[in-house]
């Protein structure tokens, strides 16, 4: 989209011409929120700000958080992909593309692996298990670290207790290092925006 800001170091320029690379990142939250509720709006701003920051939304494609982060993200020109469950229901309207995965295990991993990052917006009990599962993937070096952004800090005593309990030290360290806790969607999604060697 003509005049939309982009993060530096985002184009990779072949001649006279530049492709735009968009980052990936993760959005998790409760599938419950609707409009005009406080968090959907969250999610929705999220959403817009991901798109205008030069990265488009990958999540659980349904309602909620995701339907709300898929439509910040429309309504400031940029993408985002849902990934549902094959037989579960249509991904939300504003979803740009749509992956059916498998089952929930399948799923879980697809947002894992095409994602650059993770964003994870307060409540749900799903919400819980994917940020302990992703926390984990972390410790055990199934995926390199990665800007892992709490919004709010509803979940900081989750992560920090992941932290103290992994049985890895290096990889508790390398958890400890991609905590972020972000104070609002624009500052969440900067942080989920960070270039790989912000994590140092």
């Amino acid at each position: 989209m003509p005049g939309r800001p982009r993060r530096a170091g985002l184009n990779c320029r072949h001649g006279p011409s530049a492709v735009t690379r968009l980052i990936s990142v993760g959005v998790f939250g409760s599938s419950l929120p609707s409009e005009p509720d406080s968090e959907y709006e969250s999610a929705r701003e999220l959403g817009r700000h991901i798109a205008r920051g030069g990265g488009r939304v990958v999540c659980g494609g349904y309602g909620g958080v995701m339907e709300a982060a898929c439509r910040g993200a429309a309504e400031a020109g940029g993408t985002s992909v849902g990934i549902v469950i094959a037989g579960r229901g249509a991904p939300n309207r504003w979803v740009t593309e749509s992956i059916a995965a498998l089952d929930r295990a399948d799923r879980l991993r697809l947002l894992r692996e095409r994602t650059e990052s993770w964003v994870f917006l307060p409540r749900g009990l799903g919400t819980m298990l994917e940020l302990v599962w992703i926390a984990e993937s972390v410790v055990k070096g199934d995926v390199r670290p990665r800007p892992l952004v709490l919004l709010g800090d509803s979940w900081r005593p989750v992560l920090e207790r992941a932290i103290a309990e992994g049985s890895d030290g290096a990889g508790a360290r390398a958890l400890a290092v991609s905590l972020r806790v972000a104070r609002s969607p624009e500052e969440a999604a900067a942080a989920a925006l960070e270039p790989p060697q912000a994590l140092r």
